[in-house]
């Protein structure tokens, strides 16, 4: 299984030095749905330890579009940003849009 990145976010977005690092790896730890589990995702990135360092940048990530919550412990990573090709890239935007849309 191969992921596409969208390797230009960084520099369009005006994420923190500490959220870009988070990018990469949130990329290649997302499902092949583009769905990640927050704890797990936590547990596998032992650099950052306090828990209210993590909630600052993820909820910067949450603020530039980059995820969004799908359950209580399942994010989604924008389509935008990755995709694997085991799955349709159009298919994973119009769960993104749904998502998206049914939050607002």
């Amino acid at each position: 299984m191969s992921k596409y990145i969208n390797t230009e976010t960084a520099g369009t977005l005006s994420l923190s030095s500490t959220a870009c690092a988070l990018l990469l790896p949130l990329t290649l730890l997302s499902n092949s749905d583009n769905e990640i589990d927050k704890k797990e995702f936590i547990k596998s990135i032992n650099w950052i330890s306090d828990y209210r360092t993590w909630d600052k940048y993820w909820d910067e990530l949450v603020s530039s579009g980059i995820l969004v919550r799908l359950d209580s412990k399942n994010w989604m990573v924008s389509p935008h940003e990755c995709y694997t090709e085991d799955i349709s890239h159009s298919s994973l935007i119009r769960k993104w849009n749904e998502v998206c849309d049914a939050i607002k």
